[in-house]
This record gives C-alpha cells, sequence and structure tokens, in this order.
C-alpha cells in the first residue's frame, strides 16, 4: 500500500506537465522491462496462452478499468480523497463474495457494507459546494480492483506472479495509448523526469509483486484489511506533501469506512473459527 501510494504521488506530479497517457505508457513499459528481466532471471518465458483463462482475462479486465481510472483520477482528485475512497475495495470484495461466489455473508456482515458505503458518502459529500464529479473514477478504480482481486484468488497456481504482473504492466501502456491518442501532447522526458520516472517504476514494480503474492498465498478476510494503512499513506503524502485540505465530515466518513471493514474483517474471522 505504501509503495503504490507515492507511486501514485509520483504519477499525480508527472501528470502536472505531462500527459497522463504518456505517464502511463512510460511506467508500464519500464514495468514491463523490469517483469520481463525478473522472469528471464528465474528462467520463465513469456507465455500468451494463459490470456484465455476465464480467471486471468477477469484480473487483467479489472486491472485495466482499475489503473487506467485511477490515473484519470490522480490528474483531478486529491490524493487523500483518492486514498479514502479506495477503502471501499474491502467493503466491495465482500459483497461479491456473497452474490457471486456463494459466500454466505448475514444481516451483520450486510449492515457493516451498507454503513461503510454510506461513509463513502461522507468522503465524497455528493451535496456539498467542493464536489468535484471527477471523484466518480475513484469508485471506478475501486470496482476495478474489486474484479482484479477477485479474479486474482480464481487464478490458478500455475500461472506466476511474475508473468500475471506482466500482464498488469502491458495492460497499464495499452490503457495510456488510448488515453494519448484522444489527448495529445506527448513531449520529451527531461532527465529530472527521468529520474521520477525510475523511482515511480520502482515503487509500482514492488508494490504489484507484494500485493499479488499477497493476494494469492494469503486469505482475501486477512489481506483485505492491511488495505487500509493506504489511507494513511494517502492522507500524509497529500497533507504533508501536497498540502490539501481534509474536513470533519470527510474524516467521519473515513473512520466509518474503515471501521465497517474491520468489523467485517473481525467477523469472517469468528465464522471461520
Amino acid at each position: 500500500m505504501g509503495c503504490f501510494t507515492f507511486a501514485d504521488l509520483l504519477i499525480k506530479i508527472a501528470s502536472q506537465t505531462m500527459p497522463v497517457g504518456q505517464v502511463m505508457i512510460l511506467l508500464g513499459v519500464g514495468s514491463s522491462m523490469v517483469f520481463w528481466g525478473l522472469m528471464k532471471f528465474k528462467g520463465e518465458a513469456i507465455r500468451l496462452s494463459p490470456l484465455a483463462d476465464p480467471a486471468v482475462m477477469l484480473r487483467n479486465v479489472g486491472e485495466l478499468i482499475a489503473a487506467t481510472s485511477m490515473c484519470l483520477a490522480l490528474v483531478y482528485v486529491p490524493i487523500s480523497t483518492i486514498g479514502a475512497v479506495i477503502q471501499t475495495v474491502p467493503l466491495m470484495i465482500t459483497a461479491v463474495a456473497a452474490l457471486f461466489l456463494g459466500e454466505r455473508v448475514g444481516i451483520r456482515r450486510a449492515s457493516a457494507i451498507v454503513v461503510g458505503f454510506l461513509g463513502a458518502i461522507f468522503i465524497v459529500q455528493p451535496g456539498g459546494s467542493d464536489f468535484d464529479v471527477m471523484t466518480i473514477l475513484a469508485f471506478v478504480s475501486a470496482v476495478g480492483m474489486t474484479v482484479r482481486d477477485v479474479g486474482t484468488k480464481l487464478v490458478s497456481n500455475n500461472f506466476s506472479t511474475l508473468l500475471l504482473s506482466f500482464y498488469s504492466c502491458v495492460l497499464f501502456s495499452f490503457g495510456g495509448c488510448v488515453l494519448l491518442l484522444i489527448t495529445g501532447g506527448a513531449s520529451v522526458p527531461d532527465t529530472d523526469m527521468m529520474m521520477l520516472f525510475a523511482a515511480m517504476i520502482a515503487l509500482g514494480s514492488f508494490g504489484v509483486i507484494f500485493m499479488t503474492r499477497a493476494v494469492r498465498l494469503g486469505d482475501m478476510s486477512v489481506v483485505s484489511p492491511f488495505r487500509y494503512t493506504r489511507l494513511l499513506f494517502s492522507l500524509a503524502a497529500g497533507i504533508l506533501i501536497l498540502g490539501e485540505q481534509v474536513n470533519t465530515m470527510m474524516l467521519l466518513g473515513c473512520a466509518l469506512t474503515i471501521g465497517a471493514g474491520l468489523y467485517i474483517w473481525r467477523r469472517e474471522i469468528v465464522i471461520q473459527a
């Protein structure tokens, strides 16, 4: 979560002087080279056949939605707000598990989901004077992350984490190409920007590796709560580095969303026990 947040911060900074599509292309290509190199080091080949696997297809669709909408959100929405909205992902995963994966969700967890999404409304404050409709992009990204994580959990262990990560980076570049075709305005990055991209690639690559391994090896109910640390990183980056402002209503919404997610996590542990 820390790697993702600070990679997001660098994307937000870079997109102020460069089209977001170009930022995505450079980051995606650079990260693809990192994972290609790691695969060669481990003696793994880039295979295309897994792309036809339904679980991999589901994961890749979610990844494309999540990455593209997240980068667009970073251009227009405060990073602290994005970090808060992303906290709805564990709630969405629980809802998806109940609706599509046959998991039984009782009235307590269902009520917690409702409370959590109420907190999300407090975070974005749709009726407020400062509401920005572009915040919807953060919610779209959260939906994409949910689809990606569910797909990741369903993927066979025969497919390596590095291969799945390589797919993610290629899709990221593809999303950037589409955006750049729409917006245009590509430019040649200077030395400082290239150093920023090097740091961005390192953070993004580590984040993808750690998150994919965590989701594949750990129980969803155990891994999901750690997503809430992203809010702490996002608030720190937004307030201390970018000078963003947060109000009492937003903090209340964060508390409701995180509290609901932690309650669901606790209930799942009790039920499994």
